[in-house]
């Protein structure tokens, strides 16, 4: 799931393997006008779970925490 928050856009996903789902997030700062979001940063793995929806929401919760304690 992509979307934004604060100057940050936010990419929460998963991967499934073997049946579990792993969180994972890449944080990008939101770049002025006509310029390219630059990555700041990578979750890895952030933990697994037992369903897509569960890793999607987890790696949300771990974005916006980083973001709100980042955001300077």
């Amino acid at each position: 799931m992509k979307f934004d928050y604060k100057q940050f856009h936010i990419d929460a996903s998963c991967l499934e393997e073997g049946g579990r789902y792993y969180a994972r997030a890449k944080i990008f700062r939101r770049s002025s006008e006509g310029d390219d979001d630059h990555e700041v940063k990578w979750s890895g793995d952030i933990g697994d779970y037992r369903s897509d929806a569960d890793a999607v929401e987890a790696a949300q919760r771990w974005a916006i925490q980083w973001c709100d304690a980042n955001e300077h």
